[in-house]
């Protein structure tokens, strides 16, 4: 029984000890069915999570391949009663763990499609190729007593049991396209393992010697195996090209999309699918970006891959509302982890540079007007020229003279004297508990009860001094100790304006009641409501209405202070 490769043999002691281990491991016990059931489960449960680790432990408790190198034992040595014990014990584990992970996926647990399930539906020829090593890895180890500790990596190697419980889940959610691609998996590793490990066996002596005579029996005794062998090849060989041509066409739709979408200030591509169907390529790409993508960009790139891969094309873009900021504010440099473990990109388009260094400089020039705030930077094309249209949100409208201020800063940066700056305002209103706000140290400044006293009396004194003018109505005051001087601003309503004049004598009136200097800035809206009562603010006619409501719907019972207020 020397073997034909002297690195293979080993001791009649070691052979007779394998040929034990795996007569007594192929066996259809009851013992032998409770491991594979616990197996199948152990798969299916990580399929259904998606638990790369989970699968993993099915794979080393698996008593699976134990039976096929049992058959090509029995294949190899002619034993005929450990032939029919092991593919007994294989062909009623398969259905046993198809059966298993099928009724599992029956039970209401709302299954859904997981990546580590997708991944065991299309097999190819690169996991046969692994199927072969781990075939003569595994039969190797068992052979070789030294190198038994290995067997766990080789169980792990091979895809034996979670093909066959995602085949299973697969039938429970009607998936049989699906369900024949993992059973495939399964049939392909079950042939490689098996014609390896014959080899194997044969190569290390552990077959009686076969004359030339008797090479029909050989080939009666390998033959069918052979052959599925080769068909399964084809099969998986084609599938593999089909891969192959897969991913060169998703690599070119990803470059292209990337290069359409590094136009776009903060956007990135997260992932492409792509399905041809009817002669037409339909694509959904997933993208961070900070704002929907307007329907006649998406256009503009399905119009460009649809030149680049000379095929009709219908791109769909899902968008991730998301935007990067840096310190410095919006960045689009940022891209997928490369290799190297770096995730910023290189090169930006010139656009997006643009809108970069004017959004920079916008942020410079707003961070001493603390009632504006940035909200977005664009870059638009008109007939004219580029133009820069920045959202900016605050408490008033900017006038010319401070837009003429940025465009000019911007245009400096930039080096770009035709550049235009357009801005959208937002104008908001602040109000809390006590009003409008005019000044926001005055309602979230840090103050002590006695600072507090001091400012409730300035405020009421300004509001006094202005209510003693006929059709003014004071809506709001925000007073505000500042070096000794009350900086106080003031929102009035009326039927005519205060002149300056008479707000200067406001300002002496108030700072003898307060002895000290007083600062008054107001705003003047000439507004007021007329009733038959007579003339009032906007608040004040507000508050009436909202007390009068809360007397009818409680009667009998007078209006509290707040409702009173």
């Amino acid at each position: 029984m020397e073997g034909k490769f002297k690195w293979l043999s080993t001791s009649p002691e070691r052979i007779k000890t394998v040929v034990e281990d795996i007569s007594y491991g192929s066996e259809p016990k009851v013992s032998f069915y409770a491991m594979l059931a616990a197996s199948s489960l152990i798969a299916a449960f990580g399929l259904i999570a998606n638990s790369t680790a989970v699968i993993i432990g099915a794979m080393l408790v698996s008593p699976l391949m134990t039976p096929i190198i049992g058959i090509s034992m029995a294949l190899v040595r002619g034993e005929t009663t450990l032939l029919g014990r092991a593919i007994r014990a294989e062909a009623l584990g398969v259905v046993l763990a198809v059966g298993i992970a099928a009724i599992l996926g029956l039970f209401p647990l709302a299954l859904q499609v997981t990546p580590e399930m997708v991944s065991r539906t299309e097999p190819n020829l690169m996991d046969l190729l692994v199927a072969v090593l781990a075939g003569f890895a595994g039969t190797y180890a068992l052979i070789d007593a030294r190198l038994s500790p290995a067997l766990p990596g080789v169980a792990i190697a091979t895809a034996i049991v979670p093909p066959l419980a995602n085949s299973g889940l697969c039938l429970a959610l009607g998936a049989f396209y699906g369900a024949w691609g993992s059973f495939l998996l399964f049939f392909a590793n079950f042939l490689a393992i098996l014609l390896v490990s014959s080899a194997t066996f044969i190569a290390a002596g552990m077959a009686p010697k076969i004359h030339w005579a008797d090479r029909w029996d050989l080939a009666r005794r390998f033959g069918v195996a052979g052959v599925g062998f080769i068909l399964v090849t084809a099969l998986l060989t084609h599938t593999l090209v089909k891969i192959v041509s897969d991913r060169y066409l998703n690599n070119a739709i990803k470059t292209e999309i990337e290069a359409e979408f590094s136009q776009f200030p903060s956007t990135s591509l997260v992932s492409t699918i792509h399905q041809e169907y009817q002669d037409k390529l339909y694509i959904l790409a997933t993208v961070r970006t900070p704002k929907v993508i307007a329907p006649d960009r998406v256009k503009a790139i399905q119009d460009a891959l649809s030149r680049r891969l000379d095929t009709p094309t219908e791109l769909i873009v899902r968008a991730i509302l998301a935007k990067d900021v840096s310190a410095t504010g919006s960045t689009s440099q940022v891209t997928a982890q490369n290799l190297d473990g770096f995730f910023l990109g290189g090169k930006l388009s010139p656009d997006v540079l643009k809108v970069q260094e004017a959004e920079q400089v916008l942020r410079e020039i707003l961070a001493s007007r603390p009632e504006l705030q940035l909200v977005e930077v664009d870059l638009l094309h008109f007939p004219r020229g580029p133009v820069i249209l920045a959202t900016i949100q605050g408490s008033r409208v900017l006038i010319p003279a401070e837009i003429k201020e940025f465009e000019k800063a911007i245009r400096e940066r930039l080096h770009s004297p035709t550049l235009r700056l357009l801005t959208r305002n937002l104008t908001t209103v602040d109000v809390d508990a006590e009003g409008h706000i005019l000044s926001g140290w005055a309602h979230f400044g840090s103050q002590s009860p006695e600072e507090l006293a001091l400012q409730e009396r300035a405020q009421k004194a300004v509001r006094d001094e202005f209510n003693n003018i006929p059709s003014v109505f004071v809506t709001n005051v925000d007073a505000v100790s500042k070096d000794d001087t009350w900086s106080v601003r003031v929102e009035a309503v009326g039927t005519k304006a205060i002149s300056p004049r008479e707000l200067e004598k406001i300002e002496r009136v108030v700072s003898r009641r307060l002895d000290k200097p007083t600062k008054i800035v107001l705003w003047f809206k000439g507004e007021v409501m007329v009733t038959d009562q007579g003339l009032s603010s906007v608040e004040e006619f507000t508050r009436k209405r909202l007390a009068e409501k809360a007397a009818r719907a409680r009667p009998g019972k007078a209006p509290s202070l707040v409702e009173q207020e």
